[in-house]
């Protein structure tokens, strides 16, 4: 090759890439493994049907099997398709991004500019889209609205508002729901509310009224500095609550009624039909409260006890460094025990078949969790102090070292360093490897030591063993008295006899 040819070059490289390919081009292994850490790393089985390939450490991901096929580019995008729930996803830039189909619904968005939905209610459709300042969409009864914000624009059966039209945002805006009308000038100064049985005017902060006539009335003048409203005034408890801000604020119905003096720091609230009462003396550092079942203390920020029997315990000890949340419904009990807000731990007892859910995080150390079916999973390094399955997808593989994951049939995963160490286990099968430097199989009594993927490789069945030394094979014979894998071995003068009427035959 000193002359430089092409030819010759090409063919020294297609004749090493071959060579150095060549224990796993002929290879027939569950599971069949081609691992080049941290480059790229190829990891299939066959009898699952699962293929599995990394690269560039986490940065690079597909994965398929029976029912998903997932592919990403972390933290850039990440794509996933589920054939048993109907599901379609991409995520990019996550959590800025996303794009989702399942079954008939789609909904997508860019924060903060952009979002799609594509919906079906009772059968009918409904869709929308925004591109900031741009929006349109269609309701599931047919009708059309657009607009350009602020300028001019409508829509309907949106916002919990049957219509909303605007012009000139914030100058003029009016809004429709239930055949009650409001009409805003100059938002949020002038307003004014009329319908069937409302009627309403605001000119703030100066004074404003709404009523529902005979159901509740309320007003304000110099808002905040004086509120007084009423509800329930169609029933025989009517509740009346009035404030003069900072210095007074009461709520009172027949069977309740409390009392707010400079808020938020004095407070009293009784209720006369449970017996409940509660003390603020000033809020939030003293506190106290009881009731039928009900009882709690609270110095702020020592120490905190509120408990209502046999349905749930709320505990504090220095906050925020230490909180206890113990909850009962039914057959259904669950503890957590949080530490300095972000580290977690959670256990619980199911309802008859199923396990308690678990739930160990120590951040940004390390996450446990068990669900109630017993899944189990453990992680190191939990840079993001609370659960995302998005961000489990797109963020938290590129800083957990350490992996190790249970189903639900007790097989096994681990993963370490993103593949320089990888171990599997399912049903007879145990598998692990060291990047390409060293890998064991043991599958049905049969165990297989490869160093360097295949350079030196050692196979045994329990009856013979081969041995591959720079890919040329050898086969070696194991003798037993009773032919049996897990048999007693002869001793050598047995042996050579045996090995000598084994060669005759």
């Amino acid at each position: 090759m000193s002359n430089g040819d092409p030819k010759k070059i090409t063919l020294f490289f297609l004749f090493l890439f071959f060579f150095i390919l060549s224990p796993f081009l002929w290879a027939e292994e569950r599971p069949f493994s081609i691992n080049f850490w941290p480059i790229f790393q190829y990891l299939s089985d066959p009898i699952e049907g699962s293929i599995e390939f990394q690269g560039l450490g986490p940065v690079l991901y597909w994965k398929k099997d029976s029912q998903q096929l997932q592919f990403g580019i972390r933290p850039l995008t990440y794509w996933t398709e589920d054939e048993e729930d109907s599901l379609r996803r991409l995520e990019y830039f996550y959590p800025l991004g996303k794009f989702q189909i399942k079954g008939d619904e789609k909904k997508g968005y860019l924060f903060p500019l952009s979002l799609y939905r594509e919906e079906v209610f009772y059968g009918e459709r409904r869709w929308d889209f925004q591109f900031f300042p741009f929006f349109m969409g269609e309701t599931e009864k047919g009708k059309d609205y657009f607009g350009l914000f602020p300028i001019y624009g409508f829509l309907y059966d949106r916002y919990g508002k049957d219509e909303i039209r605007f012009l000139l945002w914030p100058l003029y805006a009016k809004s429709s729901a239930e055949k009650v009308h409001t009409t805003n000038l100059i938002w949020p100064f002038l307003s004014f509310t009329e319908g069937e049985r409302k009627g309403g005017f605001r000119f703030w902060p100066f004074y404003g009224y709404k009523e529902e006539f005979g159901v509740s009335r309320s007003e304000f003048f110099l808002w905040p500095f004086y509120v007084n409203q009423t509800k329930g005034m169609d029933t025989d408890d009517p509740v009346r609550d009035w404030i003069l801000f900072p210095f007074y604020a009461s709520k009172e119905s027949k069977r309740f009624k409390s009392e707010t003096f400079l808020w938020p720091f004095f407070s009293y609230a009784k209720d006369r039909g449970t017996g409940f009462e509660q003390w603020d003396f000033p809020w939030p550092f003293f506190q106290t409260l009881k009731g039928e079942d009900l009882y709690g203390i609270k110095i702020f920020p020592l120490y905190g006890f509120k408990e209502k029997k046999e349905d749930w315990k709320r505990i504090f000890i220095l906050y925020p460094l230490y909180q206890l949340e113990e909850d009962r419904v039914g057959e259904k009990y669950e503890r957590t025990h949080r530490i300095l807000l972000v580290s977690r731990i959670r256990m619980g007892e199911g309802e008859r078949d199923l396990k308690g859910e678990n739930f160990f995080r120590i951040w940004p150390l390390f996450n446990y969790e068990r669900d109630e079916t017993g899944h189990q999973l453990f992680s190191l390094f939990y840079l993001i102090p609370f659960k995302d399955e998005g961000l489990e997808r797109n963020l938290y593989p590129l800083f957990q070292i350490f992996r190790w994951e249970r189903d639900l049939e007790g097989g096994e995963k681990a993963d370490l360093f993103w593949g320089f160490y990888k171990y599997l286990k399912k049903e007879e099968l145990s598998f692990w490897e060291l990047a390409h430097l060293i890998g064991v199989k043991k599958e049905k009594g049969k165990k297989t030591l490869s160093v360097l993927k295949g350079l030196i490789q050692y196979k045994s069945d329990g009856e013979k063993a081969d041995l591959r030394l720079f890919y040329l094979a050898f086969s070696i014979l194991l003798f037993y008295k009773d032919g049996g894998s897990n048999r007693e071995q002869l001793g050598p003068k047995e042996d050579e006899k045996y090995g000598q009427e084994e060669f005759r035959e």
